[in-house]
């Protein structure tokens, strides 16, 4: 790769070599995180490490978090896809932050000039390539930077659809009513106790006698009583 063939970039005298587009590169690849979007990773392997911390984020970090949010029994799908939203929305910051690191470093590559700072922010400076550090560049920009820049928007648009899809299920998911069953004896007797819980209940019965939904609980209910 062109890693290995580089140590330190030739020219660009004037520029202090931290500063030098090729060793720009270089430290990229060798920062954590940033090495996934290389050919030698490919598009299974980044495929690969993403999936890996989505499910690492979504069940030590986002699962316990959105059982602490919906404590009560029935709330299974909106537990789900809060977490689910929550993981992927950490994946894509994730690839935002990759592809502005490449991209970064693809522009200083591509530019046919270098801006730097001799000292510090107040004092920018601008030195022209010469022709052979430009061509250089270009060459280092279409073999490795290109690629990865291009891996990197694919995933993030993917990433960024299956976001926005998904917000979508988690807003459907909390309009819809939880799923309990409530004539269990824990629930009800946890209805005496919650306010909240005997809220939820009696909005989904329709503030009508929960029996009613049932043919034995309602018989035995003398028929029914405030089922009409």
């Amino acid at each position: 790769s062109s890693s290995s063939r580089f140590s330190a970039s030739f020219g660009s005298e004037a520029v202090p070599e931290n500063q030098r587009p090729t060793n720009e590169y270089q430290e990229l690849i060798r920062s954590p995180l940033f090495d996934w979007a290389t050919d030698e990773t490919g598009d299974k392997g980044l495929g690969m490490r993403l999936l890996i911390t989505y499910a690492a984020f979504f069940g030590i970090i986002c699962w316990p978090i959105a059982g602490a949010t919906f404590v009560m029994d029935g709330y299974g799908l909106q537990k789900f896809t809060a977490a689910n939203v929550g993981s992927l929305a950490v994946i894509f910051a994730l690839l935002v932050r990759l592809y502005t690191g490449w991209g970064y470093i693809g522009a200083r590559l591509k530019s046919k000039d270098i801006e730097y700072e001799e000292t510090g922010w107040y004092d920018g400076a601008v030195e022209e390539k010469t022709k052979t550090e430009l061509a250089r560049d270009l060459m280092l920009y279409r073999k490795d930077v290109a690629p990865a820049e291009n891996r990197v928007k694919s995933f993030t648009a993917g990433v960024g659809a299956l976001l926005l899809v998904s917000c979508l299920a988690m807003n459907f998911s909390m309009k819809a009513k939880p799923i309990f069953n409530e004539y269990d004896p824990a629930l009800l007797q946890q209805l005496r106790a919650d306010d909240f819980a005997a809220d939820v209940a009696a909005t989904q019965s329709g503030s009508r006698p929960t029996y009613c939904g049932n043919r034995y609980y309602t018989a035995v209910a003398n028929g029914g009583q405030g089922c009409d």
